[in-house]
């Protein structure tokens, strides 16, 4: 993705992303992660896809970038029907959120820490 999209984006949202998650956007070509994410033991989910730059500004059109009354940007999720969501509020900010069912299940205190959960590898 290009500066000029997160930066477009960093407008439309009237907030700064965090450094780590706009780093990634900089970077990011495809949502669909290689490996899986998956967490471990006793926690649960799985986040198989995180949102490029491009889809997030193509959610906005579409008036769908997330929870705006929480301060919620939807950054990503799985298949089945989970959504990553990077905190944007005052006391909250650059906290993940994994939510299914519209209930929180986990929380991850950055984007690096999300990135760090272990990976499953997907079967070719």
């Amino acid at each position: 993705m290009s500066e000029s999209q997160v930066r477009d984006l960093e407008g439309r949202i009237g907030a700064a992303l965090p450094t780590s998650y706009r780093e990634y956007l900089v970077s990011a070509t495809d949502k669909f992660l290689e490996d899986a994410i998956d967490f471990q033991f006793p926690r649960s989910g799985v986040v198989d896809e995180i949102l490029t730059a491009r889809d997030l500004l193509q959610n906005d059109d579409a008036g769908r970038i997330g929870i705006l009354e929480k301060s919620l940007l939807h950054i990503g999720g799985n298949l089945f029907g989970g959504y990553l969501y990077l905190d944007l509020s005052q006391e909250g900010f650059g906290k993940v959120h994994y939510m299914e069912s519209y209930t929180i299940k986990e929380t991850f205190p950055s984007f690096d820490a999300l990135l760090l959960e272990p990976r499953e590898k997907r079967e070719e």
